[in-house]
């Protein structure tokens, strides 16, 4: 049975495709005091994982930009570092990667047979106007039946932590239920009428687990890593079997570097979008999940020093001047600034981890 050890280290991805939630397992590591993470890009997995990793997290984002970031190599590497004892968490996006699927390249990563139940027949334009509520799948749509807090059933103990995308299985025949939905808190908003949503989230899988020769798979819908939800936090680390600190570990002092002039011009350009959604492949991006990536750079920008952090502040600049230029013609079209913004913070975040450990 697959035991990892703390001493190995946890591969975090935030490469291509991925959104601002990976943030948040940087965030509960370091609250508990847990350094020996990376942060890697779709390279990483590409050129083959070392042994000295013992899980690969993918979580939220665009699925199907993910999945082509990781074609051939990528998929095969992570395929044989399971197979071989490691572990593999996919949370939201990341869950949905290893489920069966006859499109390409999803189907180079079937592991899992277990299937969702949020996946219907068509799609509507107006439906796939928003990708919070539903995602063209082939022939077929993703739709997401609550955005917001869910309660789920743990073994018997209740708990809540946000669903924003991710799957909801179908009773699987041979991998392992860890948690059942029990239904909408009150602040979730809904995407479909209440009974619908009484049907959709009635005890079904949330959480399972696939075994995959010597490793395994945990597929997660919701995202127990979010900071706001520290009983789901719990349950995140339990999951991985990580125990990290009793006591929450404070972000040292932030000391200026060259990078605070790119941040506060980067914040002001954020702050002009108005609340304004673009649509990026196939993720929803709004000026929120910017400036939750932006946050993550500013609070460990100490970390980067030298070529990092001029990487880092061109990264910055190139994202801010996209921004304003969309600002400026009114234009929902904002095709690099996410990515960028992404590596930004997954080179600072990699640094500061680097640094502590």
């Amino acid at each position: 049975m697959l035991v990892p050890r703390d001493s190995c280290t946890t591969m975090v991805y935030a490469g291509s495709g991925s959104s601002h939630s990976w943030t948040w397992l940087a965030d509960l590591f370091e609250s508990r005091g847990i350094f020996n993470v990376v942060f890697g890009s779709e390279s990483d997995l590409q050129g083959g994982i070392e042994g000295s990793h013992s899980r690969v997290i993918i979580s939220g984002g665009d699925g199907f930009e993910i999945a082509e970031a990781l074609n051939g190599k990528g998929f095969s590497n992570l395929k044989a570092f399971i197979r071989d004892g490691g572990q593999y968490i996919g949370i939201c996006a990341g869950a949905y990667l290893p489920l069966p699927s006859s499109i390409s390249p999803f189907q180079q990563f079937n592991i899992s047979k277990t299937r969702i139940s949020n996946i219907r027949p068509g799609i509507s334009l107006a439906e796939s106007s928003t990708t919070r509520y539903a995602v063209r799948y082939g022939s077929c749509s993703i739709f997401h039946p609550v955005r917001g807090s869910v309660l789920l059933d743990i073994h018997g103990s209740s708990i809540v932590a946000p669903l924003y995308g991710g799957p909801v299985f179908k009773e699987p025949d041979e991998d392992e239920v860890l948690a059942r939905y029990a239904g909408m808190a009150e602040q979730a908003t809904t995407n479909m009428s209440h009974d619908e949503v009484r049907t959709v989230l009635d005890r079904t899988p949330a959480v399972i687990r696939c075994r995959f020769g010597s490793g395994e798979l945990l597929l997660l819908g919701p995202h127990l890593e979010h900071p706001d939800f520290p009983e789901a936090n719990d349950v995140m680390l339990g999951l991985m079997r990580m125990t990290g600190n009793d006591r929450s570990v404070r972000i040292p002092w932030q000391r200026k570097t060259n990078l605070d002039r790119s941040i506060a011009d980067l914040k002001v350009a954020i702050l002009g979008l108005e609340h304004r959604s673009f649509v990026v492949g196939s993720k929803l991006w709004d000026g929120g999940r910017l400036m939750e990536l932006l946050d993550a750079i500013e609070i460990r920008k100490s970390s980067a020093d030298g070529m990092v952090s001029d990487r880092v502040d061109n990264l910055l600049k190139a994202s801010r001047d996209e921004i304003l230029e969309a600002s400026s013609r009114d234009a929902q079209e904002v095709e690099s600034a996410p990515s960028n913004l992404v590596e930004a913070a997954r080179l600072t975040v990699n640094e500061h981890f680097s640094a502590r450990r």
